[in-house]
């Protein structure tokens, strides 16, 4: 009886030791601060080509336990558009700010660090910034006057969130390529009594709602070796 005790003692202490072990992986694995990744969105430059308006967008993420990223991303957006019925021409330039995070949905526990996968993302924007309008001259149709709107400086500002989802995929040694798709929609907006914002830096032509995406390259900096 008393052999048998001895006997399992050190199968009770390995099988202790092992289950800590695996204890602090995990914590490691999914609770620990495990870098940071430095993000330049590609695709403003892509929708310069094709598109009314242009940005330029960075981004700093935390890493925490390669599951939970909370990010902020800083841009610029610009605009010089001239519509094509009433040639009234909206011009503005100014930054934006975005805050939220993006959730890993392939780290599990047998797959700890996983080199391609697919996140959800929730953020919240916003900006303040100044535009101007221009229209040209109309006749009214009863008196005959001339009149045009040339507004200079006006203030607009809105808040907006975005939700959506992403693919990270591995291309090289600390560097990640990432798309993603955001369904946005607007909580505020601010401007003057005589016209409406036509774009909004950082969420786009101003409806309440609106579809955006990105692609963006990725460095990744680890604060702990990965496994």
């Amino acid at each position: 009886m008393f052999s048998s005790i001895l006997l399992l003692t050190p199968a009770t202490v390995q099988a202790q030791k092992t289950e800590k072990e695996e204890k602090n992986d995990t914590e490691y694995k999914f609770f620990s601060f495990n870098g940071i990744g430095i993000q330049a969105d590609l695709f403003g430059y892509i929708y310069s080509l094709i598109g009314e308006y242009t940005y330029a967008e960075g981004a700093i993420e935390a890493n925490i336990g390669n599951k939970l990223y909370p990010i902020a991303e800083v841009g610029y957006g610009w605009c010089n558009y001239t519509e094509e019925t009433n040639r009234m021409n909206y011009r503005t330039s100014a930054p934006y700010y975005k805050v939220g995070f993006n959730y890993n949905f392939y780290t599990k526990k047998d797959n700890p660090n996983p080199k391609n996968y697919i996140y959800g993302l929730v953020r919240v924007g916003w900006c303040n910034f100044k535009y101007d309008i221009d229209t040209p001259e109309i006749t009214d149709p009863v008196w005959g006057d001339k009149t045009a709107l040339n507004l200079s400086n006006a203030d607009g500002a809105s808040i907006w969130a975005e939700i959506g989802a992403g693919i990270k995929v591995k291309i090289a040694k600390g560097f990640h390529m990432g798309w993603s798709v955001r369904y946005k929609f607007r909580f505020t907006e601010k401007s003057t009594p005589y016209s409406k914002m036509w774009y909004i830096p950082g969420f786009g032509i101003n409806k309440s709602t609106c579809f955006g995406g990105t692609y963006s390259l990725i460095y990744d900096i680890p604060f702990k070796k990965q496994k």
